[in-house]
């Protein structure tokens, strides 16, 4: 990969701020200056865990926009059941209608983030250039189209903190992880588990197909040691895509553990 260019503006960082979408408040970190580069978290955690790459990202010429999606640190709930991938993609449109921001030219989604990303690129594809989708959901979804099959809900369960243990997390970075998962789980243990649902058969075949009959570039990153979202499903993902899968070094929380790999993959591939 290539190095990252020098970083000059070393005073940016990500801002906070809050806006009122369809009469509920939605938090998101902001920042920098450049093409704006959306970017959607994974399950049970917040934009805050990835704050150092998206930091890193803002210095480095982007425009960061980093919405904590419903229900997640200051964003209210949904209130009711998680809505549809093109509700989804509604709710990010009316909450770049009221941030003011421009539509992204970058989107990125990790996990959970990953096949909301793809739901928004496909149902508002706009300016988008490129995809990221970073050990994203989506490669075991069951569909009619023969897919490959969903994992168990106590597989995935337990692949979490294995994975977390397996990763190269500092200790701080650690219990900063761990305590946005427990926060999120005492805040709506019922919400956390049907969202996990959500994640694990979140389905993405169509909705590539329709990315992919615009000028977005698709590119799907996974990483070795992970073993939430494993290299057969980063593959199974990469085959929809019609690309090659893109390795980096790393378990599922690459991207905060390993921030400059994050900004890496945007600087490499264009």
């Amino acid at each position: 990969m290539a190095r990252i260019a020098k970083v000059v503006r070393n005073e940016i960082s990500l801002n906070l701020f809050k806006r009122e979408v369809g009469g509920r408040t939605v938090a998101y970190l902001s920042g920098g200056e450049g093409p704006p580069l959306l970017f959607l978290h994974g399950w049970a955690v917040t934009p805050y865990v990835y704050k150092a790459a998206l930091d890193l990202a803002a210095r480095t010429g982007n425009r960061v926009i980093a919405p904590f999606l419903p229900g997640f640190g200051p964003s209210e709930s949904f209130g009711g059941s998680w809505p549809s991938p093109r509700g989804l993609s509604e709710w990010i449109e009316a909450f770049l209608d009221v941030s003011g921001e421009d539509r992204p030219a970058v989107v990125a989604g990790h996990s959970l983030g990953g096949g909301i990303a793809t739901s928004y690129a496909a149902h508002f594809p706009g300016q988008i250039e490129r995809l990221f989708l970073l050990s994203s959901v989506g490669g075991h979804a069951t569909s009619a189209e023969g897919l490959a099959q969903s994992r168990s809900a106590l597989e995935w369960t337990l692949s979490l903190p294995l994975d977390l243990l397996a990763s190269e997390a500092s200790y701080s970075h650690l219990i900063s992880m761990v305590g946005t998962g427990v926060i999120q789980l005492l805040r709506d243990p019922i919400g956390l588990w049907r969202l996990s649902r959500v994640a694990r058969n979140y389905p993405l075949y169509s909705e590539i197909e329709r990315i992919l009959d615009s000028r977005a570039r698709v590119f799907v990153i996974g990483a070795l040691g992970d073993r939430v979202i494993t290299q057969d499903a980063v593959m199974k993902l990469a085959t929809y895509a019609s690309v090659e899968p893109i390795w980096v070094s790393g378990t599922h929380s690459w991207i905060s553990t390993h921030p400059h790999k994050f900004v890496e993959v945007l600087t490499t591939y264009r």
